[in-house]
């Protein structure tokens, strides 16, 4: 098995462990339940929505991939799970992606030493509604904003 080399922080890294959430837990449970009461009720989900909740219940799960990585100084190893980089509803993902956008909005967008607190993008709801269910109109290929500062 290959080992990603790394030196570990100083503090002691505790792996997240999905299983052990309530919301794992029951969404584990009554997922199946759920889609076939809707189904039943001849009402749908949006594919996208089933496929989130489907690889929420894989996020961080040792059992559907994971990495092994090696401190090069102290030797010791440790195991961090995939996650599925969901757009919304782990709430592991969603940190971190919420994180990642602001650090990037911080060093590429800002300018420098602009007062910023709070950033909020408004869109008309048509066009919210649109862009919710349409990822290429989102991706940098369909759509290029340019924030004018």
């Amino acid at each position: 098995m290959l080992c990603a080399p790394l030196t570990l922080p100083t503090c002691e890294y505790k792996r997240r462990e999905p299983q052990q959430e309530v919301l794992h837990q029951v969404l584990l449970v009554h997922l199946e339940t759920f889609f076939a009461n809707i189904g039943a009720e001849s009402q749908y989900l949006p594919k996208h929505v089933e496929k989130e909740l489907r690889d929420f219940l894989k996020c961080g799960v040792l059992a559907h991939g994971f990495v092994r990585m090696r401190c090069n100084e102290c030797g010791k190893s440790l195991v961090v799970g995939f996650s599925y980089k969901g757009r919304g509803f782990c709430p592991s993902c969603t940190g971190r992606r919420m994180a990642d956008t602001s650090e990037r909005l911080v060093d590429d967008t800002f300018p420098e030493n602009a007062p910023v607190r709070q950033w909020v993008l408004s869109l008309p709801i048509q066009i919210r509604y649109r862009l919710a269910h349409d990822g290429k109109l989102l991706s940098d290929q369909g759509l290029n904003w340019r924030l004018q500062m």
